[in-house]
Order: structure tokens, then C-alpha cells, then sequence
């Protein structure tokens, strides 16, 4: 990996990434807990209940581990770092948590004063963190894809946030159409976390599981037709133009289904053949991906809705399992990276969590994805797939607080040498 120049002492606090990591499993768990109170009664994604349970895992879970792995990886990717960042993180957390907890005070219990608090609070912290990003990656001179990739992450951050807000406002009468929530999961879900989950990979798949780069053509055409394809996207649902709509759903999902596709190539001829769990969850990831873009299209084709089938390729089968399984291979090296830039060289990253345990996490995930596909068809089984997931998501946090103990305990002995 090449750090450009950056020291390891230029790094973010060790902290930070952790803290966020271990706020938001403490999400998973509400998620697992909401489910258990209101998933049974949900009937479509309408539901305020609905969005309030999709939301405790995007804002919850998926925000924060893409900051906190923001905070710490895209310096080492761009070789530039984050100015003041150990205050502004822990400000954008505050700020971020709160909006979180206005969000669902108003959708678990309809309290109209905290829907202005949620809109100011949440947009407030996902512009922000974009620009502070914008503002750092736009200092690197190597304007690689891989920087021009993160660029438009965030860019698409902005636009998904200003709609997410309009999104609310049309909750309480002052915005008289859904276009606006259409727009901003279009936009978070291709132009944010698909986009991001393509940078990353980049770097990530290549690096830690020994396999060939991805193509140079392949990276320089996903970005601008990924990119145009969204914002046409966008126009055409504001001006209502459905057919084209979803024409642009196709191709997106088209695009979606190939770069899955020649992921899984690349993890299946790596070089290192061996098998662990991180492996098995891209691999797992990738296939929701493709499945998930597939089921979008039969439903565009035939007029469907399959919202909760959605929800449980995107969101747990691919976003969830990449988190899970990235989780993995970002915490023991970062340990290790942090432990390193402290002169202790000892450090193993295949001790930084039992691999017992992160076994057996993956095992009731698996268990617990089976559950909620099996709950698609016989919807009692909700509960019980919620239970074995929240027991999941339990040992999750359990690896990563170990992996903080195992990062202080090597600074504890050192200092005692």
C-alpha cells in the first residue's frame, strides 16, 4: 500500500475509528430490538416504523463505520491527513448521535418538534464531514481514480443529504411529494455506498487478499458512467419522467451486477487460495449485490414492489456482510498500524480477535440471513430471525471491544518494560 509519504504518526488517534465502530454495533442491537417491537406490523416502507427501522441500521450502523473508516483509512489511501481531526470527530459524533436519536423520537413517536432537530443535526453532519473531506482529499496532487472516486462520494454525500432533508420535511405537509425519499436512496445507495464500496475495494481486495488489480479501463469507465447515470437519474424522477427512470434503474443495476461479477473473478483466482471468513463475506456481499440488482430489475420489468426483499439483499446480505466482513481486515491492521507507529513490533494481527469467535459470529449471521429470506414467506419467523441476529451483533461489539483491549494491553505492557 502506498502511504505518499504520510507517517504513521500523522495517523488519526487509534480511538477514534474504534469509537465509532463500537457506537455503531450498539445501533445493530436497537435495529435487532425494533424489529422485535414493530417489524410485525409493518406492512410496506411508507411505515413511519419502517423508516424508522431502516434508518436505526443506515444512520446507526452504516454511517459510522464509514466515518470512523473514513476518519482513518482515506489519509493512508491519499497520503494526506485530516487537520484537527481528533476534536472534529468527536463533535461530528456528538452531533451525529443526536440527530440519530431526533430522527426516531420522531418516527417511533411521532413528536413533530424533533423532525426540525433530526433535519438540522443529520444534514448538518453529513455536509459537513463532506466538505471536510472534500477539503482534505483536494490537497493530494495524485488525482488517481481512486481519489477522483472518493471526490464524488462525497459530492453525492451532499446532494443525498439535502434530499434526505427534503425528504422529512414532506412528512410533516411542508414537501407534497416522495420523489424526494426516492432520490435519496437512489443517491446514498449508488452514489454514496456503492461508489465508496468501489474505491475501497480498489485498494482493499488487491492488498489483503493478494489478487490482480482491477483493470485501468474498468475503473476509468464505472466512475463517470456510474456518476451521469445517478444524476440523470436524479433529473428525470424530479421531472417525473418514469420511463426513463426506468431505463436509468436498469443500467444501474446492470452496472452493479457486472462490477459484483468480476469481484467475485478476482477473489476466486487469487493468490492466496486459503479461505477465512473475510473472504467468505465479500464473496457473500458481492452475490447480494448482484442479487438485489437483479430482483430491482424484475420488479422495474413487472411493475413489483419488494421492499423488504430489498432490504434484505442491500442492506443485510451486501452492505451489512461488506461492513461485517471489512470490519475483520480494517481492525487488526489498523491495530497493528497504530501499535507500530509506537515502536511495538510484536503485535500479530491474527491476535487482535479470537478467530473462534469471529467464526461464530459469522455462523449465526448466516443463520440469521437464512431466517429473514425463510421470513419473506412466513412472516412470524421475523422475531426469531431478529433474536439470532441481535446475538450476532452482540459478539460483533464483543470482537471489537477485544481488539481495543488487545491495542491497550500491548501499550500497557510496553510502558511497564
Amino acid at each position: 500500500m502506498n502511504m505518499q509519504g504520510l507517517s504513521l504518526d500523522q495517523a488519526p488517534p487509534y480511538f477514534i475509528p474504534i469509537l465509532y465502530y463500537i457506537t455503531g454495533t450498539a445501533y445493530l442491537l436497537l435495529f435487532c430490538i425494533a424489529l422485535l417491537f414493530y417489524g410485525l406490523h409493518v406492512e410496506n416502507r411508507y411505515y413511519l416504523e419502517a423508516i424508522a427501522i431502516t434508518h436505526v441500521l443506515t444512520l446507526g450502523f452504516f454511517t459510522h463505520i464509514i466515518f470512523g473508516t473514513l476518519f482513518q483509512m482515506m489519509p493512508v489511501i491519499i497520503g494526506v491527513a485530516y487537520q484537527d481531526v481528533e476534536r472534529k470527530a468527536e463533535y461530528l459524533l456528538l452531533f451525529l448521535n443526536n440527530g440519530i436519536l431526533s430522527f426516531l423520537g420522531y418516527f417511533f413517536f411521532h413528536l413533530n418538534i424533533f423532525i426540525f432537530l433530526s433535519i438540522l443535526l443529520l444534514s448538518g453532519s453529513f455536509i459537513f464531514f463532506a466538505l471536510y473531506s472534500l477539503v482534505t482529499i483536494l490537497k493530494t496532487e495524485d488525482k488517481n481514480i481512486v481519489v477522483k472516486s472518493f471526490i464524488a462520494v462525497f459530492v453525492f454525500m451532499i446532494i443525498g443529504a439535502q434530499f434526505g432533508a427534503f425528504a422529512l420535511l414532506q412528512h410533516i405537509g411542508l414537501m407534497g411529494t416522495l420523489k424526494f425519499g426516492d432520490i435519496h436512496f437512489t443517491v446514498m445507495l449508488f452514489g454514496v455506498i456503492f461508489m465508496l464500496f468501489c474505491a475501497v475495494t480498489y485498494k482493499i481486495i488487491p492488498m489483503f487478499y493478494v489478487t490482480k488489480e482491477y483493470p485501468s479501463t474498468l475503473k476509468k469507465t464505472l466512475l463517470p458512467l456510474l456518476s451521469f447515470t445517478v444524476l440523470l437519474l436524479i433529473l428525470s424522477t424530479l421531472f417525473e419522467y418514469e420511463t426513463i427512470q426506468k431505463i436509468l434503474k436498469i443500467v444501474l443495476s446492470a452496472v452493479v451486477m457486472s462490477f459484483s461479477f468480476f469481484t467475485i473473478k478476482l477473489l476466486k483466482n487469487r493468490k492466496r487460495a486459503r479461505s477465512d471468513i473475510t473472504v467468505n463475506l465479500f464473496y457473500f456481499a458481492s452475490v447480494n449485490l448482484a442479487l438485489g440488482a437483479l430482483l430491482w430489475i424484475v420488479c422495474i420489468l413487472f411493475d413489483k414492489e419488494a421492499d423488504f426483499a430489498f432490504g434484505v439483499f442491500f442492506g443485510l446480505g451486501f452492505a451489512y456482510g461488506l461492513i461485517n466482513g471489512m470490519l475483520y481486515k480494517i481492525v487488526p491492521f489498523l491495530t497493528w498500524f497504530h501499535l507500530s507507529s509506537k515502536f511495538i513490533y510484536d503485535a500479530e494481527m491474527g491476535e487482535v480477535m479470537k478467530p473462534h469467535l469471529m467464526r461464530s459470529q459469522f455462523y449465526l449471521f448466516m443463520t440469521s440471513y437464512a431466517l429473514f429470506i425463510f421470513a419473506l414467506f412466513f412472516k412470524p419467523l421475523l422475531p426469531v430471525a431478529a433474536i439470532v441476529f441481535f446475538i450476532s451483533s452482540s459478539l460483533l461489539m464483543y470482537n471489537l471491544v477485544q481488539g481495543y483491549h488487545y491495542h491497550e494491553k500491548r501499550i500497557a505492557a510496553n510502558e511497564q518494560r
